[in-house]
């Protein structure tokens, strides 16, 4: 320890927990958490590799003090945005279940569920994310990726042991060896059979394929045939009432084939599908009896056109680093900060501004009025991100504040859980 601070890795004081050499990852042995207990509100402290060295604020800090850049969640939208779709849930036979790969925060997860209107459980993508999810206190876990390898099989079955778990389905093969993965266990797995509606995604075909494999995983040792989910995606549409309608026929054939398979004698207890853009219309649909979706809670780019009455309620908080001619600022938040998948964030904040191209560091801003032209190097800009998942993943931590003051600091606790 002494030898650590000596090398100036750690100051006079300084509260740290050193980790084995087999369990640390490089340059990541030792988690400074002077400033964080000082704080008492602190989530999970994971002593493991992390990606950010952690600054924490107290409570009441003006946000626009923060580094940046910084992952900000408004508290007020936050909750705008809970009651606007839970209250959706409450008073219909379909419920809920959030996709929490969106914000991997365990912290928003249980407000999630708090909040009524949901099946009681989560949808996450990845095993890894459900270990972790699981050992947050959520009991009910569905994984929407198919689990293939042996490794995650056994490490799917290894998690039923902690919580219901229940995964997504669309192959005999792996069918076959999560049986016998699930039985050598002694555990028993929900199977949900995943149909491919649209765009063509992962995913059995409708009809007379899904239910023959329904068939078969109902006949598993160690499984449980549950029932059917399909995800279309946000399929862009210029016409609202047309991506509505075309969400109800792709739904709808989620439906044929749970009526083929009850006539066939199967028992099913699950059909979900829909997601932020179309849960109401999904929601609505006589026989779906969950709608997994997940944005909602924090929202983006993305959907803002699909749902204007939810709000932004993460925002990355940059600064302008540089004015190198007239029209043009240089933010220090580029792909890294705030993701690249599909789209460019946009300005916030009332500044007439947009971007125009991230790089992996900076984000270049094109300034549009005069007001905009008045920035200047350490000014603070706002922006929203296109795909808040992407943006979630890339951060430690977010900072979480009310009336534009710091309340609490949450974990992202599933940041970088591929496996």
């Amino acid at each position: 320890a002494s030898g650590e601070v000596g090398k100036g890795r750690g100051l006079p004081g300084e509260m740290y927990a050193i980790l084995p050499a087999s369990a640390r990852g490089r340059d990541q042995g030792i988690y400074f958490i002077r400033e964080a207990l000082t704080l008492g509100f602190c989530q999970t402290a994971h002593l493991g590799a992390r990606m950010e060295r952690p600054i924490f604020k107290p409570p009441g800090t003006p946000i626009e003090e923060l580094d940046t850049p910084a992952l900000v969640v408004d508290l007020a939208a936050l909750e705008h945005n809970l009651e606007t779709v839970h209250s959706f849930f409450r008073e219909r036979p379909a419920k809920l279940r959030p996709h929490v790969e969106a914000h991997r925060c365990p912290a928003i997860a249980h407000k999630q569920l708090a909040s009524g209107g949901t099946v009681g459980g989560i949808c996450v993508n990845t095993v890894g994310q459900g270990e972790l999810f699981a050992r947050s206190g959520f009991d009910d876990v569905f994984i929407a990726s198919q689990v293939v390898t042996p490794q995650k099989i056994r490490r799917l079955c290894a998690l039923a042991h902690h919580a219901r778990v229940s995964v997504a389905v669309d192959n005999p093969k792996i069918a076959k060896a999560l049986s016998e993965a699930a039985s050598a266990a002694g555990v028993t797995i929900d199977a949900v059979v995943e149909i491919n509606t649209r765009p063509d995604r992962s995913g059995i075909e409708p009809g007379e394929q899904a239910v023959s494999l329904a068939k078969a995983l109902a006949k598993s040792r160690g499984l449980r045939f549950a029932g059917f989910t399909t995800y279309e995606g946000a399929v862009p549409e210029e016409d609202p009432e047309a991506s509505a309608q075309g969400s109800r026929r792709a739904v709808q054939r989620l439906l044929d084939t749970r009526e083929m398979a009850e006539k066939a004698g199967l028992e099913v207890h699950t059909t979900s599908a829909g997601g932020t853009h179309n849960y109401k219309e999904v929601g609505d649909m006589a026989g779906v009896t969950e709608v997994i979706a997940g944005s909602y809670a924090l929202m983006d780019g993305r959907y803002r056109s699909f749902q204007p009455r939810l709000r932004p309620a993460a925002r990355v908080l940059a600064v302008v680093t540089s004015r190198p001619e007239a029209g043009v600022a240089i933010l220090d938040t580029g792909q890294k900060a705030i993701g690249s998948d599909g789209g460019l964030p946009s300005v916030d904040g009332g500044l007439n501004a947009r971007v125009e191209s991230l790089s992996a560091e900076h984000g270049s801003l094109q300034l549009l009025d005069e007001s905009a032209e008045g920035l200047q190097p350490g000014d603070k800009v706002w922006l929203v991100p296109w795909d808040i998942g992407t943006c979630a993943n890339l951060y430690d931590y977010a900072h979480a504040a009310r009336n534009g003051r710091l309340e609490v600091i949450w974990d992202i606790g599933a940041r970088g859980l591929y496996r």
